[in-house]
């Protein structure tokens, strides 16, 4: 029933996001709501703040309760005069027994610990144990801290990845109506030959190219239809919607404004400080450090202070009358733990995370550098996008005036059809080559927005 009703809501989605054209933005905040990625990074948080709170637990007084009831076929001890080996005292006390002990009505022999009970609770409270308890609450806050920035990078990756998989369905959608435009166009060059060869004006050959021109386009279109359909499904899996052939995408926004802005390099510098990345590696760092003072934790003493309370009764048969004593006791403790031994060990586990220690900052300090080089090389391919944009621009302006007068040329006779033909595909090249520099500046946009905000 779940997953019908699951089914529906899907289908209900997906009929009310074909009705209306899906924007950058929408795409952005489905992939914030239903992205599995981005749940499974919240989890992860989530199971971080509860190793917190197991940590925290450790400050508290560990308290445990036991019980114990038995009781045995056969007494567990049953001492007779029979059993005593110095046979002096055997002796005498047989002699007791027959003058006294059988008057008084009293065994021979007696029997203990046949059933009875205890049960008790205690409490130990530590007071001291190395710094383990302070450095494990410190430890387990890192990892939070650790956990919900990898949320965050995790967030930013896929926002990335989802925008430049609405930049690049929207690039195609747009080559396919210069695909469009360009058959039009063939189909109108083409009906222009025919119409010449019949008057024998043109020869047949110009109208075989115009065809072959009419077949290789015909390929490509059925190939960009096939990759529209991939590119499509790919942005539908990360933002978690069902897929619709229906599903439409805003375009205009990628054309509407040539980028005019001056971008420079964000305040980053060398060791690459204010990214994510930078903040996760020096809690690598300081994870490293903490694990250090643990293992230093089992080579301190340990002070701890508690207190016990019991009660029980131990069953004793005299004369077989069951007579019993039941009994309740408390007390007070305190525990000194010195290890000894265990220094020649920790002393290997300290230089273990000594060196633990060193390599955390090394990484730290290499991967920093790396981080302030891709923060450069950001700024780089984002103001080469942005120049790409101004001269794949006056290429394709260059592009519809040289098949302006291609076209002119060829009606006047001085050009032939493979002229007009090779400035068609020029032209639809030109075309082609601005909508990718308009995409790829779009993409490079975003990566250069998450390094500076």
């Amino acid at each position: 029933m779940k997953k019908y009703l699951y089914s529906i809501v899907l289908l209900s989605i997906g009929l009310s996001l074909s009705a209306e054209p899906l924007t950058l933005d929408s795409c952005l905040a489905l992939a914030r709501r239903n992205n599995r990625e981005l749940q499974s990074a919240a989890l992860s948080v989530d199971k971080a703040k509860q190793v917190k709170s197991q940590a925290l637990t450790k400050y508290f007084p560990q308290i445990s309760g036991t019980a114990m009831g038995y009781h045995s076929l056969h007494p567990l001890l049953e001492p007779s005069i029979d059993n005593i080996g110095n046979n002096t005292v055997r002796e005498i006390l047989t002699t007791l027994y027959n003058e006294y002990g059988a008057a008084l009505g009293l065994p021979s022999s007696l029997s203990f610990l046949q059933y009875g009970y205890m049960a008790g609770v205690s409490a130990i409270q530590p007071v001291y144990v190395g710094g383990k308890i302070v450095n494990g609450n410190r430890l387990a806050k890192v990892g939070v801290e650790a956990a919900e920035l990898q949320q965050l990078i995790a967030e930013r990756d896929l926002l990335e990845t989802v925008e430049e998989s609405y930049w690049l369905v929207v690039g195609l959608r747009d080559k396919q109506t210069t695909l469009t435009a360009t058959t039009h166009l063939l189909d109108t060059i083409h009906h222009t030959v025919a119409c010449a060869v019949e008057a024998g004006l043109a020869l047949s050959s110009d109208l075989l190219q115009v065809e072959m021109r009419q077949s290789e386009i015909a390929r490509t279109q059925v190939q960009l239809t096939n990759g529209i359909e991939l590119a499509t499904r790919a942005l539908c899996q990360s933002i978690g919607i069902p897929y619709s052939d229906t599903l439409t995408l805003s375009s205009d926004s990628l054309t509407n404004t040539l980028p005019t802005t001056h971008y420079t390099l964000p305040t980053i510098g060398e060791t690459g400080g204010g990214l994510p990345e930078s903040d996760l590696l020096a809690l690598q760092t300081k994870a490293a450090q903490l694990q250090y003072k643990m293992a230093l934790a089992d080579a301190l003493p340990q002070v701890a202070v508690g207190a016990a309370y019991g009660y029980g009764k131990l069953q004793a048969d005299l004369t077989r009358n069951n007579i019993g004593h039941s009994t309740g006791n408390g007390a007070l403790m305190v525990t000194v733990s010195v290890p000894l031994t265990e220094w020649w060990e920790t002393g290997h586990k300290l230089k273990e995370k000594s060196i633990a220690i060193e390599q955390a900052k090394l990484e730290e300090a290499d991967k920093n550098e790396l981080l302030a080089l891709r923060t450069q090389q950001t700024l780089n391919q984002l103001v080469e996008a942005q120049w790409l944009i101004q001269e794949t621009d006056k290429a394709k302006q260059k592009a519809q005036e040289n098949y302006r007068l291609a076209a002119l040329h060829y009606q006047s006779g001085f050009n032939t059809i493979a002229d007009l033909l090779t400035a068609q595909a020029m032209l639809s090249k030109a075309e082609n080559d601005f909508t990718d520099a308009l995409i790829t500046y779009r993409i490079r946009l975003r990566r250069y927005t998450d390094l500076t905000q």
